[in-house]
Parts: C-alpha cells; sequence; structure tokens
C-alpha cells in the first residue's frame, strides 16, 4: 500500500521558514563582514579592481563550498530529506547576491566613517527632520517616517551622529536585498523558484545609496500577489479566518508602506480592479468583505501616521525636479540609470533592432505572452500584470502632463515597477513552460533518481551554478558602478564625496586628504 504523505503542521513549516531566513540573512552579512578587511585604495583604480576580484574570489570559494556541500548531502541524505537541504542552498545563494554587492560598497567606502552621498542630496532633510524627530519636534507627515526612526535609533544604540549612522544602514540594506527578496516570494513560491524568478529579477533594483524604497519594492509585489490568492479562497474561509488573514495582511503592507509609500500609488488602482474581478462574491461574499474590512482596517491602523499626511490637502508630491531620466522615451523601461547617466553615449535609449526596440525588451515581451498563454488566471499573473498595467498607465498620464504642470510627480519611478513586474512574469512564464514540458515527457525534477535505464538528473547544487555565475557577474557590474568616481554625473560620484568630504568633526578620511578633502579642524586625517 502506498504511503500517505503527511502535510507538514504549522510549528514545522514555521520552523522551516525561519531556518531559511536565518540561513539566507546570517550568509549575506556574513560575506558582508568577511569583504571588510578587504585594505585597497577604493580611490585608485588598481585598488578597485583588486578589491573586486577578492570579492569574486571570495565569493567562489563560498559558492563551491556551498555546492559541495549540496551535493554530498543529495548523495548521502534520504530522499525525504533532500528538500530540506535545497531550502537552505536557495536560502544561502539568495544572501550571497546582495553580501556580495554590500560587500562592494564596504570596499568602496574603506577608510571612510561617511556614508554613500556624505549625507548630501535628499538626505540633507532627512537628517535635519530625523534630528527633529529625536529631539521631540513635529515633523511633516508626508514622507514615510520608518527610515526616520531607524536612523535615530540606530544612531542613538551605536552613539555616533546620524550622518555615521546612516553609512551601516546602507550597508545593511544592501546586504538585506537579497533576503528580503527570496523570503517574500517565499510566500507564493517553491525555493527553487523563489531564487531563480524573485532574486534574479531583483537584480535591477538594488540602490545601496537608498536601499529602502526598492527594499520595498521587492517584497511588496510577491505581497500582493499572497493577498490576490487569499481573496480568491476566501470562499473556503471561516468568519475567525478570515478576520486573522486580513488583519495580517493589512499589519504586513501597513509595515511596507511606512517604510516607503510610493510603490503603493503606482500599484493600488490595478490591485483594486483585480481582487474586484477575481473574489468570490456569490460563494463567498461575507469572507471576502471580512477579509478586506479587516485588511483595510489594520492597514489604516498601522500606516495612518503617514497615511494622514498623504491625505491631506497638501499632501500629493509636487515634484519639479527634471533630470536625465525624465528626458528619456516614456515607454522605454529596459533600463533604469535614475538620475545618473554616466556614458550612456550619444543616443538614449539605445536604438533597438525591431522598429526602435531591443532584444532585451522583445524577450520580457516573449515571456509575458508566454506566462498569459500557460497561466492567465493564476493570481501571480493577474497581479503583476495587474501592477504593470496601473504604474503603466498612470506613468503615461502624468508624463503626458509634465509640460502642462512643469511637475514630474515621480513618473519615472513606475519604470521600476513594470520592470520587476515583467521580469517576475517572463522567469515564471519560463518556468512554468519547463515544468509544461516534463508533465508531458515524463522527465525528471532537479535532483530526481528517474526511472529505471535512464541517467538520473544533476544535483540542484550542481544546476544552480550557471545562477551563481550570473549574480557573480551582476554582483560585480553593480559594485563597480559604484565604487568612487569623480564625475558628479556618475553613480561612484555618492562614494567620491564619502571620502572627500570632512566628517563632522572636521577630520579627513584616510584617503581624502590625497583627493581633495580639506580638513576643518587640526587634526590628523581618519585611520
Amino acid at each position: 500500500m502506498k504511503a500517505i504523505r503527511q502535510r507538514p503542521t504549522f510549528r514545522s513549516r514555521l520552523a522551516g521558514i525561519g531556518i531559511e531566513a536565518l540561513v539566507s540573512i546570517g550568509t549575506a552579512f556574513g560575506f558582508l563582514a568577511w569583504s571588510k578587511d578587504i585594505d585597497v585604495d577604493p580611490l585608485d583604480r588598481k585598488g578597485q579592481v583588486s578589491g573586486l576580484a577578492a570579492l569574486q574570489l571570495r565569493f567562489a570559494v563560498l559558492a563551491g563550498v556551498l555546492v559541495v556541500a549540496m551535493v554530498l548531502t543529495h548523495r548521502l541524505l534520504a530522499p525525504a530529506h533532500r528538500p530540506y537541504i535545497v531550502r537552505a542552498g536557495c536560502a544561502a545563494i539568495a544572501g550571497l547576491a546582495t553580501g556580495l554587492v554590500a560587500g562592494g560598497i564596504a570596499v568602496a567606502l574603506r577608510g571612510t566613517q561617511l556614508p554613500l552621498w556624505a549625507g548630501g542630496g535628499d538626505y540633507q532633510w532627512i537628517l535635519e527632520w530625523t534630528a527633529a524627530l529625536w529631539s521631540g519636534q513635529e515633523i511633516s507627515d508626508h514622507y514615510p517616517p520608518a527610515v526616520f526612526w531607524m536612523i535615530g535609533a540606530w544612531a542613538r544604540l551605536t552613539d555616533q551622529p546620524h550622518v555615521l549612522a546612516l553609512k551601516d544602514l546602507q550597508l545593511a540594506g544592501t546586504a538585506l536585498f537579497g533576503p528580503a527578496a527570496y523570503l517574500a516570494w517565499r510566500l507564493v513560491l517553491r525555493p527553487l523558484w523563489a531564487v531563480t524568478v524573485g532574486v534574479l529579477a531583483m537584480l535591477p533594483m538594488i540602490e545601496p545609496v537608498k536601499p529602502y524604497p526598492q527594499i520595498t519594492l521587492v517584497m511588496l509585489i510577491p505581497v500582493l500577489v499572497k493577498f490576490l490568492s487569499t481573496v480568491r479562497r476566501a470562499d473556503r474561509m471561516t468568519a475567525r479566518r478570515a478576520l486573522l488573514a486580513g488583519t495580517l495582511a493589512g499589519v504586513g503592507l501597513g509595515l511596507l508602506f511606512l517604510l516607503y509609500s510610493g510603490w503603493f500609488v503606482w500599484c493600488a488602482g490595478g490591485m483594486l480592479v483585480a481582487v474586484a474581478l477575481t473574489a468570490p462574491w456569490r460563494t463567498g461574499w461575507r469572507s471576502v468583505l471580512l477579509l478586506g474590512g479587516a485588511t483595510v482596517v489594520s492597514f489604516v491602523l498601522v500606516g495612518w501616521v503617514h497615511l494622514r499626511g498623504l491625505l491631506a490637502p497638501t499632501g500629493g508630491t509636487s515634484d519639479d525636479y527634471f533630470y536625465f531620466d525624465t528626458d528619456t522615451e516614456p515607454a522605454y523601461i529596459a533600463m533604469w540609470r535614475n538620475d545618473r547617466p554616466a556614458d550612456v553615449g550619444p543616443v538614449w535609449p539605445p536604438v533597438g533592432e525591431l522598429g526602435g526596440v531591443g532584444l532585451f525588451t522583445l524577450l520580457l515581451a516573449g515571456g509575458l505572452g508566454l506566462a498569459l498563454a500557460l497561466a492567465w488566471r493564476r493570481s501571480i499573473v493577474i497581479a503583476l500584470g495587474a501592477c504593470a498595467a496601473s504604474a503603466w498607465f498612470l506613468r503615461m498620464w502624468l508624463a503626458s502632463e509634465q509640460w502642462e504642470t512643469q511637475t514630474v510627480r515621480l513618473y519615472p519611478r513606475t519604470t521600476a515597477v513594470v520592470l520587476y513586474c515583467l521580469l517576475i512574469l517572463t522567469g515564471f512564464g519560463v518556468l512554468l513552460a519547463v515544468q509544461r514540458w516534463r508533465d508531458r515527457t515524463g522527465a525528471t525534477g532537479p535532483g530526481a533518481t528517474g526511472p529505471a535505464g535512464r541517467e538520473p538528473t544533476a544535483p540542484v547544487g550542481l544546476l544552480l551554478v550557471p545562477l551563481l555565475f550570473v549574480l557573480a557577474s551582476a554582483g560585480s557590474a553593480t559594485v563597480d558602478r559604484y565604487l568612487p568616481d569623480e564625475r558628479t554625473n556618475h553613480a561612484g560620484y555618492f562614494a567620491w564625496i564619502a571620502h572627500t568630504t570632512p566628517y563632522p568633526d572636521g577630520r579627513c578620511s584616510r584617503w581624502g586628504v590625497a583627493h581633495g578633502c580639506q580638513p576643518t579642524a587640526d587634526r590628523v586625517p581618519a585611520d
């Protein structure tokens, strides 16, 4: 008689998630800590190249250990235990992906206590509001307050000025991109899918200067997918379960809203339409209303400290800062350069091969078509499509009015939403196609032993080697872009001014004096 497979208990599922979180976050911060002893002059190109190579060497060592460990445990452990190794391995890869980038930023800031941007730009008013908040003064509620709380709390805990505490938060935030994306996508995807789709699609979103907005995005999208999936199953819920699910969803969304609220604006319209069209109104309208009501109430309670500012008559963003991205052809979303173009060439966007459309955009369109063809009714496709469509319509509406209003209203940020959703849909479509092919041909999945007479499928650890290679390459390219560069329109300028700006006490960084830093106090440069 065939044994009946028991479903894991809530306690075992919770323990598994805890282990994945511990492995992923521990790997990210472990790599960051290991990178801090790479001693080079980050303002010299030879030192930069040496630092990049040292990072890649350490990444290769850890990746090799991880692959060997996964292959050995695959051979030695019973089949029932192999999924746990896959979960731990995928979580470790997610941590490695952005631990590498955070380690690179640590190399870029080697010898200076200041953060990227040295407290300039947007951080001028962010630090002013942080100081005001922590001195008991009232501040504007138009901006998400979580960043003020984090900067102030960490500065007080470590007994340092707010601007110096910001460096630690930038490094930690950058390291957490991979774990945050992986763990959020684990709400709806299996470990291999979460790391090969969720983490891979996160790569263009990494922003070490201000990590908290993009971390919010890579977590919000899978949370919205999970919420839509929950709404569609509301007719199978008891009233108590619907209230509990709605409360948890509202609290989670409210916390993300306090971290950065802009993405909610771009996605809200599409998600409301998606919920209205897919909710089981006929068979479970009471549960749908209970779930939705609990979500709204808990979201408002958690996010009210910021939501009230957005709902006020003066709560809208009157942004009149026109920069590089606001002059980009508005339908181009394949690459987000923000306001640091740096060597993009005389023609931007690049001229594509098919009617001006490049191969990357064509691949995204093909991936979208594949996902729609294979899973147009799935919650993940509906939610991602709704968010992308909502952001696209708002983008074009706001961009079409920039001449009349002479305002930007942050519409270039919709690039990140549309690109991220299309990347996820493309990866999801490809994986669905592979799964469909396996089902029809009887091919075995990764790590399976296969039927008699057929060559066993390679262990999962070996199959993840190409992904590790992509992550290593992307991490190196991202770090290289942020290494110190004196050109003001380059992303490396953020690190350059961190080295050439005096500290609050007037001292200069270890390398700063040789590159233009002028001490304002009678002290030697910092070690």
